[in-house]
């Protein structure tokens, strides 16, 4: 019939609608793990809080992100569109509802569950990118969601700097701003038309359905790839099968690359307010804007470089740069405030082009149907990282100063870079064509000289 796979169609209006709603989600979810530590810096008189109780809250939404390890297997068996369109009107629920709370225990619980939201957009959005995306423009557009996602994180802080003089509820306002750019992606997802996965239907045996739905969407010339694949693979994904052989070092190497990388970026990122007044920086509030500002460089250097280099090297070389950064302002104390800001700056810029890898690589661990529970294993695994990092750093900064949380966070990139030197697979396509074709060109060699 000379039809091909829909992997292979070139970009149309159906890959645009699925970014854009895809793009939007990850604009509210950095907005809302960023507006915790400048909320929460206005809110310790009037809450009354202890260093126990900010490192709490601020963890209390990457804490509810495990709720991935469950949202990515139920994404494998009812499908991806369901939960993708409908969460973010819980998120933003409950952004308002924070508004209304004095209660610590309760402002914990609502925390959480809009970590669970995210954790829902994290996995599936990625999913249905990745499964719509042609095969060789996928990764790609992956990676230009930090892009995005780093925007929401810095206009949370520069949120946080300007909504000022409200008195006791000036936290309030900040804190429930994380409800703006959640209403927008709730509502585009209602109007706009985001289709389910056509790979994800094939893999549970509704071929047909994603045939029609493929041919509705780019066109009679298209059809899903590997039927023979999906034919064997109608059985709905299972928990035991992320534990064989193969699978379970994907899982094990995905998480600790994304805890080792989000423990110190979330634990210096959220609470960067609280760093500035320890460290040998004079103006907190101005180089607080010149970090963010770095982080956003770095996001788009990340996205440049994600072409050229292969995923192993730039997993291992970024955990050693930016550890070696923070060692200099460790052991460098006395540094001018100027050193520390630049050293503080080629941390911001390294890590973030390094978180670049976040939404690509996971996903190129796992094939279709494993990949929704893959992807959210390997998510919560990593929010073990950016919990401790988020709980952790105020206790920390209070009863051992400054240098201590910076020392825990070098341990962490260390402990990840050489994990990844050592485990971590490559995945880029164009990097494992060029090694299989170095390793045929020694087999060839060898059989010459036998």
């Amino acid at each position: 019939m000379g039809e091909k796979s829909y992997t292979e169609a070139g970009l149309s209006s159906v890959h645009k609608r699925v970014f854009l709603c895809v793009v939007l989600g990850q604009i509210s979810c950095g907005y809302a793990l960023g507006i915790t530590g400048t909320a929460l810096t206005k809110a310790t008189g009037p809450l009354n809080l202890s260093s126990f109780w900010v490192g709490l809250l601020g963890a209390g939404t990457l804490i509810g992100l495990f709720g991935s390890l469950v949202v990515g297997n139920i994404a494998d068996k009812i499908g991806r569109r369901p939960l993708f369109v409908s969460h973010m009107i819980f998120f933003s629920i409950l952004s308002l509802a924070q508004f209304f709370v004095s209660n610590v225990g309760i402002l914990f619980a609502l925390r959480v569950g809009i970590g669970i939201s995210i954790a829902i957009d994290y996995t599936i959005g990625n999913a249905l990118l990745i499964e719509w995306f042609p095969t060789k423009k996928g990764p790609q557009f992956q990676s230009f969601l930090i892009i995005f996602w780093m925007s929401g994180f810095v206009a949370s802080y520069l949120a946080g700097t300007l909504i000022t003089g409200l008195g006791d509820n000036t936290w309030r306002w900040i804190i429930i701003s994380s409800a703006i750019p959640g209403l927008i992606a709730a509502i585009s997802r209602l109007v706009i038309r985001v289709p389910e996965s056509p790979s994800w239907l094939a893999s549970v045996g509704r071929k047909e359905e994603a045939r029609q739905l493929i041919r509705k969407e780019l066109g009679d010339e298209y059809t899903i790839p590997n039927e023979a694949d999906a034919v064997e693979h109608e059985k709905p994904a299972s928990w035991g099968e992320l534990l064989r052989p193969g699978v379970f070092r994907n899982v094990v190497v995905g998480g600790i690359f994304y805890a080792c990388q989000v423990f110190p970026f979330f634990g210096i990122g959220i609470f960067l307010p609280l760093l500035m007044k320890n460290m040998n920086i004079s103006n907190p509030a101005t180089s607080g804007i010149l970090y963010n500002g770095f982080q956003i460089v770095g996001a788009c250097i990340g996205v440049i470089l994600f072409k050229y280099i292969s995923r192993r090297s730039f997993i291992v070389s970024t955990f050693y740069v930016a550890a070696a950064a923070l060692a200099v302002m460790i052991v460098w104390k006395s540094a001018p405030s100027s050193i520390t800001m630049l050293v503080f700056s080629v941390f911001a810029v390294v890590l973030s082009a390094a978180v670049i890898l976040e939404n690509p690589y996971p996903s190129e661990l796992f094939d279709t149907r494993l990949r929704g529970s893959g992807v959210g294993a390997v998510i919560a695994i990593s929010r073990v990282g950016a919990a401790l990092g988020t709980f952790l750093l105020p206790i920390i900064t209070d009863h051992f100063g400054v240098y201590a949380t910076l020392t825990v966070c070098l341990i962490s990139l260390v402990l990840g870079g050489v994990v990844c030197q050592i485990w971590a697979p490559e995945t880029s396509p164009k990097f494992k064509a060029k090694n299989a074709k170095a390793i045929l060109a020694v087999d060839l060699v060898a059989d010459e000289k036998i």
